[in-house]
This record gives C-alpha cells, sequence and structure tokens, in this order.
C-alpha cells in the first residue's frame, strides 16, 4: 500500500495530470475538481500553486462559457480528443506516435524548472510516452516506454523516472537500482534523495533513509524530510522519536493528513485507542476522498466503540469513493446501527449490501444472509 511516502513523488502529479487530460477532453467542470485536488495538497509558497490556480480559472472561464452557448470549446486539435491516454502512449502502433503525445507532455512538464523542463525535451519519443504514462498513473506502460529510453541514453533524468515508475508499480528493488544510478549521477539531487528514501522505507532499509533524510534535513526544513523521518523512525520502532517528527510536520504544515494518519497508525499499535481515533479522524476531515483513513476510521469504531457517528460519516465517504465495494461500506452502517441498538434501521443497508456484493463473494454472501435472518424475529 503506498502512502504518502510515494505520493510525495507523484500523488500531486497524477492529480494534475488527470486535471489536464479532461481539460484537453473539453471536460473544464471535472477537470477543475482534478486541479482543485491536486492544489489542496500543496503546502503554502509551493510555486507550482500559482499555474494551478490560472488552470482553475481557465477552467471557471471555459466552463462559463459552455454553459451561455451550450457549446463545448476544444482547446486542442480534434485528434488528440479522440483517443485516450493508453492511445497517445503506445508507440507500438503502426505508424508510431499519435500526434497528442506531445501536447500531453508539455503539459507534464510545465511547471518543473527550466532546466529540467531542458533536460527531459531531448530525450525522444519512448521517453515522452513513458513520462506521459507515468503521471497518468500507468506503471507498466511507464516502466516499458522508460527502460527502453534508457537503452537510448542512461541520463540522471531517465534513471530518477525510471525509478519512480518501478516505485509506482511496486518492484522497490527495481526502482532502488534506478534510483542509485541517478544519485551517482547527481549525488547532490534533492529530488532524487527523497525519493530514493521513500523506496528503502518501503523496502525495509530504515536505518540507511533515515541517514540520508538527516542530511536532507541539516540544509533545509521542510515538511516532506520530516514527514520521510517520522517514517523511518516508526519503522525502526522508535515510536517517541517518530510521533515527534510527526508532531514537527504538523506545525510545518498543519494540513499534511498523512503526518495524522502515521501518528495514529503509532498510537494505535502502542495501546492508545482514544489518541489514535482523534488523529484518524482529523485525518479523514483533511483528506476526505482517502479511502485507507476512512477505512481504518471504521474498523478502529467497531473495534474498539469510538464515536459511531464518525463511523457512519466515513461509510458515507467510502460509498462516494469506492463504489465498487459499497456493499462493504453498507455491511458496516448495518453493523454501527445494530451496536447502537437500532435494529429496524440496520435492515435496509443490509439488503442493499445483498443486492451489490458480487455473485462469487459466497461467504460474505452468507454472511449478510444470516445477519438479516438473525434481524427478523421468530413467528
Amino acid at each position: 500500500m503506498f502512502t504518502r511516502l510515494l505520493d510525495y513523488l507523484y500523488g500531486y502529479e497524477r492529480l494534475r495530470h488527470r486535471g489536464d487530460r479532461l481539460f484537453l477532453l473539453g471536460e473544464f467542470e471535472r477537470a477543475r475538481t482534478e486541479y482543485g485536488r491536486a492544489r489542496a495538497v500543496l503546502r503554502e509558497g509551493d510555486h507550482r500553486a500559482t499555474t494551478i490556480e490560472a488552470l482553475l480559472r481557465e477552467c471557471d472561464a471555459l466552463a462559463g462559457l459552455r454553459a451561455s452557448s451550450g457549446m463545448v470549446h476544444s482547446v486542442v486539435a480534434r485528434d488528440v480528443l479522440d483517443v485516450s491516454v493508453e492511445d497517445v502512449a503506445d508507440n507500438r502502433e503502426e505508424g508510431g506516435f499519435h500526434p497528442g503525445i506531445d501536447d500531453l507532455f508539455e503539459l507534464a512538464i510545465a511547471d518543473k524548472p527550466q532546466g529540467r523542463i531542458d533536460a527531459y525535451r531531448v530525450l525522444g519519443d519512448n521517453f515522452k510516452a513513458g513520462y506521459v504514462a507515468l503521471v497518468h498513473g500507468n506503471a507498466e506502460r511507464a516502466v516499458s516506454f522508460l527502460a527502453a529510453s534508457k537503452e537510448a541514453s542512461s541520463s540522471f533524468v531517465v534513471n530518477l523516472e525510471l525509478g519512480r515508475a518501478w516505485s509506482l508499480a511496486g518492484r522497490m528493488d527495481d526502482a532502488r537500482e534506478a534510483l542509485k544510478l541517478a544519485e551517482r549521477s547527481a549525488p547532490s539531487d534533492v529530488e532524487v534523495s527523497m525519493l530514493l528514501s521513500a523506496v528503502n522505507i518501503e523496502l525495509g532499509r530504515f536505518d540507511e533513509a533515515h541517514e540520508r533524510l538527516e542530511v536532507l534535513a541539516r540544509d533545509e526544513s521542510d515538511p516532506d524530510i520530516t514527514f520521510l523521518l517520522g517514517r523511518s523512525l516508526a519503522g525502526a520502532k522508535k515510536n517517541d522519536a517518530a510521533l515527534e517528527k510527526f508532531r514537527e510536520t504538523v506545525k510545518l504544515e498543519p494540513r499534511f493528513h498523512e503526518a495524522f494518519f502515521e501518528a495514529a497508525d503509532v498510537l494505535r499499535g502502542r495501546g492508545d485507542s482514544e489518541a489514535a481515533f482523534e488523529l484518524l479522524n482529523r485525518a479523514c476531515h483533511l483528506a476526505p476522498e482517502e479511502i485507507r483513513y476512512n477505512q481504518e476510521l471504521v474498523e478502529l469504531v467497531l473495534s474498539d466503540g469510538h464515536d459511531w457517528e464518525a463511523g457512519l460519516a466515513a461509510c458515507d465517504r467510502l460509498m462516494v469513493n469506492d463504489e465498487d465495494n459499497a456493499w462493504q461500506y453498507l455491511k458496516w452502517i448495518a453493523e454501527l446501527y445494530i451496536r447502537r441498538g437500532f435494529i429496524r434501521e440496520a435492515r435496509d443497508p443490509l439488503e442493499k449490501a445483498l443486492n451489490l456484493v458480487p455473485c462469487d463473494r459466497v461467504m460474505e454472501r452468507m454472511e449478510i444472509e444470516r445477519c438479516l435472518a438473525s434481524l427478523t424475529p421468530d413467528p
């Protein structure tokens, strides 16, 4: 499971470029939603905020224009709008790259420093396709193209992005190998150091990650660095030190929801359920769309008897953001009702859950049926 360790690596970019794709398609209201989510993860003073805020204003203007005219105004050529991201990123079809790849690539690199933009632009079509796939979250495709790009140029940038792609694919050993190569080319680059630290934490190399992060922390006070330090300490079971780093993180960035979530996990592990609930509830309010936050909140409420209304609210958020598993959340709602003695109210969510649970989930269906039967008084 990826945490903000890897959100730091591609979370903002995924949100930003989901928005870019929708913008290209002329779906300005949906694009605005994604841009808004991307803006929300940036801390105050981040230079990328200026770009996102300009895009938000552009979405508002174009959405208003469309509403007043009844027309969809395309901002790119027609051939870009008629294809999916998979189509434009796939050079294996006859005829090579779809013309739209250049538009998507330029959007993908628009808010990088000029020196990095220049380095990205000269790397060829395989790199372009791989980077577009990467920022849209298609790990397999990204790895395929970026590995092909590496055959032509094993530069710092190619190794950096290939390492990022491997991390997105969950192949942390491969990610570490690529990132170590990138680090040899640019040992003082902060981005590669943080990415390598995040990957080392996922691999359980907590001391190695901590050593590298301590060096970074000496030069700048950055909530991302402090957070990763907390994660490395938590992984090494140095819980008090980890909690202190998470406290420092939210002092630097009060909306750093992952720090609340990770601190709650540490507190729950040491048996402080009440404090864990408070921090987990805070994380959910800061990032209501995060599925894993809300799942853990409901599980904590069910296991330890905390505020049942907070559990119901988390279930509501889960049903909005994870519709494929709505049956599970309806089952949790019913369980929360039953525990409060609202037996009659529990029947409706259970019946809805039974209608939604996949046919191949036989044991789950049987459990819901048994629960429904138990709510029916004997004649």
